[in-house]
């Protein structure tokens, strides 16, 4: 399974930041970070393909639980 970012580029990001974007998570590969596949440029957005990570995002955690800076800075930090 696979997870797809889709992301306008007239509205959200310029081309030039798009291909930074790619540029970045194509190059920093560790376990912490959620593994890039591919990407495609469809119509006018570009489709950044990922691997799926089932649970939610940073946001969504620190939404839901209590954590002391400490431990965001650590969890952030991986």
């Amino acid at each position: 399974r696979v997870a797809i970012q889709k992301m306008a580029l007239q509205e959200e990001i310029s081309e030039e930041l798009a291909v930074d974007e790619i540029v970045v998570v194509r190059d920093n590969r560790t376990p912490s970070i959620v593994t890039y596949l591919d990407s495609y440029l469809v119509g006018g957005e570009l489709w950044l393909v990922m691997e799926f990570m089932d649970g939610s995002t940073l946001s969504d955690v620190l939404g839901a639980v209590y954590l002391k800076e400490g431990q965001i800075g650590a969890v952030c930090g991986e």
